[in-house]
């Protein structure tokens, strides 16, 4: 038996999948089949009415169950989440569907007749529709969506099994330097034309930054001990990016010495603070976030309006500074590119109202906010530049530089968390999987978004699956990271869980809360050593050198 074929055998993984869409189905038919046989007396208008009253309500409930697999975040985002959701349930259902149209409406009729009572004999005729039904979906779902629970492919999830690994102390997260490499190509490509500095913050690890860097890509930092790692691999502080909005007075004073020279602010004080501390800098201004899309709530810590974008770039010169550009965020795991339009039509009427008092900005940071593929896919890295060049053509009164400062889209499917089941649990409406890592040493996303991040999720026993509640080991009860994960049926301590999609924001945001390790790193590459360079960003996203 197929692997595919084992992931879906299991009647526990069935009933969870069809019984509650089964359940929407039935109450339909039987409340509509009653009040059309009560108002018209005709049992072959009951049969058709409860037919189609049971496809309606199947459906209903079929496009908001794919929907909670997918993100969004809010009322708009999950009523698009549910429209997304629609083309894999047509592919599911469709074949089945379209000899159940006509089998049906026989079949319940025929049951109608054959029994003394309408309303059971309605009922026995739609149990023998669903078994000719459920043998073409069934397949079409296995053939179709069978392998949707699994993790992204890329070597990490592949090479979880090789020798070497399996002893291996968990937890640990395993990064695929193949796949970030991957990643930054084809990011640079859908984006062509903006100059990419990675959101350190994202993933500090090393070799992860090393690769990045062989590939040309420029970098974006928040403190000086992050400028600090990259200095030690031979970055020139002076393509990076020092984008915190607020900063601390010692970091500026050492960063600037190392001759970063870029800097934002959101404040009068900041703006100040780094006149004070790094004379003669380039300053650019967050601006705040509007009607944020992301998957991971902005709390709208930071940014200005445009009016005060104006105002702080244009005594930027009185105090010694160089006014220099604007930036924004869209919001984190943003899954529409529009989302960009928006801030840089913004962006560009303070640009124009600038050019009025003789400011003329150099640079657009359209931010970070691109997504990477959890259990669902997402838009290509093209769609989001199409609209990015579109938006600054049409709104910008002049040409700039533009960067962005991409994060999990360089690194997360890169990343498959490995980790040891410590314990199971049977308990009432659930059953959970306690494992060695969790939302507080390694998923504090999780958190964040109330799992609404979906991480793909296979394990070592490789059987039948049914779903579980998987919850880290801590004694706090806001430790967990998913629910209605599928996970092989009979899991057992000691038994090895792999989270997908893990290479952001995992590790380095992990802490030993009650005293449990924080995840280590571990490296997985195809290609030898020294990942041969594609092309830099040059020529038009080249940023000048101050004088």
């Amino acid at each position: 038996m197929s692997a595919r074929r084992r992931s879906h055998g299991g009647w526990r993984y069935w009933v969870h999948r069809y019984l509650p869409l089964e359940l929407a189905g039935t109450a339909c038919a039987l409340l509509v089949g009653a009040v059309v046989l009560g108002r018209t007396g005709s049992v072959l208008a009951a049969s058709v009415a409860a037919s189609w009253a049971e496809i309606a309500g199947f459906y209903a409930a079929a496009a908001v169950a794919e929907g909670t697999r997918r993100p969004g975040v809010g009322l708009v985002g999950r009523c698009r989440a549910v429209v997304r959701g629609v083309p894999a349930v047509v592919l599911e259902f469709g074949p089945a569907e379209g000899v159940d149209l006509l089998t049906r409406p026989a079949l319940m009729w025929a049951g109608a007749h054959l029994l003394p009572w309408a309303l059971p004999g309605l009922l026995l005729g739609k149990v023998a529709a669903d078994v000719a039904f459920y043998v073409l979906a069934g397949g079409a779902h296995v053939v179709v969506r069978g392998r949707g629970s699994r993790p992204p492919a890329s070597a990490a999830t592949t090479a979880r099994w090789e020798p070497g690994h399996d002893d291996t102390p968990t937890p640990f997260l395993l990064m695929d330097l193949d796949e970030v490499a991957t990643a930054c190509a084809q990011l640079r490509d859908g984006l062509e034309g903006v100059a990419l500095h990675y959101a350190v913050k994202c993933n500090p690890d090393q070799q992860v930054l090393d690769v990045l860097h062989g590939l040309g890509c420029r970098f974006e930092i928040a403190s000086w001990e992050e400028l600090r790692l990259l200095v030690g691999l031979g970055v020139d502080p002076a393509d990076v990016l020092y984008s915190n909005p607020v900063k601390p007075a010692a970091h500026v004073s050492r960063c600037a010495e190392a001759g970063v020279w870029r800097f934002a602010v959101d404040s009068r004080a900041e703006l100040e603070k780094v006149a004070r501390l790094a004379p003669g800098a380039s300053v650019y201004v967050r601006m705040r976030a509007v009607g944020s899309s992301g998957a991971v709530a902005s709390e709208g810590k930071f940014g200005v309006d445009p009016a005060d974008a104006v105002e702080l770039l244009s005594s930027a010169s009185s105090i010694g500074l160089r006014a220099y550009g604007l930036a924004f965020h869209v919001g984190s795991q943003t899954l529409q590119p529009r989302a960009w339009e928006q801030a840089i039509a913004r962006a560009g009427e303070v640009m124009r109202e600038l050019a009025g008092r003789g400011v003329r900005l150099e640079m657009l940071d359209v931010g970070g906010g691109f997504p990477a593929a959890y259990d669902t896919p997402v838009p290509p890295p093209a769609a989001f530049g199409r609209v990015i060049r579109a938006a600054c053509r049409r709104h910008l009164p002049y040409p700039v530089l533009v960067v962005a400062e991409p994060g999990r889209a360089l690194v997360a499917t890169a990343g498959t968390m490995v980790a040891t089941v410590v314990g199971v649990a049977r308990r009432p409406g659930a059953t959970w999987v306690h494992l060695d890592v969790g939302a507080l040493n390694g998923f504090i996303e999780a958190l964040e978004t109330g799992m609404r991040l979906r991480y793909p999720t296979a394990d070592s026993r490789g059987g039948p699956q049914q779903r579980y509640c998987v919850t880290g080991p801590t004694c706090d009860s806001q430790d967990t990271v998913l629910r209605e994960a599928p996970l092989s049926a009979g899991l057992r301590e000691g038994d090895r869980v792999f989270l997908g999609s893990a290479g952001a924001y995992t590790a380095c945001c992990a802490s030993r809360f009650n005293g449990f390790d924080i995840p280590t790193v571990r490296h997985v590459a195809r290609r030898a050593p020294g990942i041969p360079a594609a092309r830099s960003d040059a020529g038009s996203v080249q940023a000048p050198r101050p004088a």
